[in-house]
C-alpha cells in the first residue's frame, strides 16, 4: 500500500507509447499505402494457398506443424480457409483496436510473410515439377 497521494489517479484511456522515429516512419509509410498493402497482402494470402496446395497434391508436405496437423486432421482447403481465415480476423480486429497512425503496419504484418511463403512455395513447387 502506497501513502503517495500526490498524484491523482486518471480515468483518461490512453494508449501505450509506440517509439523511436524508425517505428514511426515504417508506420507513416505503411499507413499511406494501407490499402496497396490490404491487396498486396490478399493476394500473397491466394498465391500462398494456391501453392500450397498444387505442392501438396504433386507430393511436397507442409513444413509448419501447426499446419501440417491440422491438414492431416481436417484436409488441406479446410484447413488453409481455417489458418488464413482466423489470420485475416485477427488483422481486423487489429486493424479495428490499433492507434490510426500504426494501422498500415496491420496489412504489412500479413503481407511480408505471405508473400515470402509464396516466393518459398514457388521454388519448391519449381524444384518438384
Amino acid at each position: 500500500m502506497s501513502t503517495d497521494t500526490a498524484r491523482p489517479q486518471s480515468t483518461e484511456t490512453t494508449w501505450p507509447t509506440l517509439g523511436g522515429t524508425r517505428l514511426d516512419a515504417l508506420a507513416t509509410g505503411t499507413t499511406t499505402h494501407a490499402s496497396v498493402l490490404w491487396i498486396v497482402a490478399m493476394t500473397a494470402l491466394v498465391a500462398d494457398g494456391a501453392l500450397t496446395v498444387y505442392g501438396i497434391r504433386l507430393g511436397l508436405t507442409e513444413v509448419n506443424p501447426v499446419a501440417a496437423g491440422l491438414i492431416a486432421d481436417v484436409g488441406i482447403v479446410p484447413a488453409l480457409a481455417i489458418l488464413k481465415g482466423g489470420a485475416v480476423a485477427v488483422a481486423v480486429i487489429g486493424w479495428v483496436v490499433m492507434p490510426a497512425d500504426y494501422r498500415g503496419l496491420v496489412p504489412a504484418g500479413l503481407a511480408l510473410p505471405w508473400a515470402v511463403a509464396s516466393v518459398v512455395n514457388v521454388v519448391a513447387v519449381g524444384l518438384a515439377l
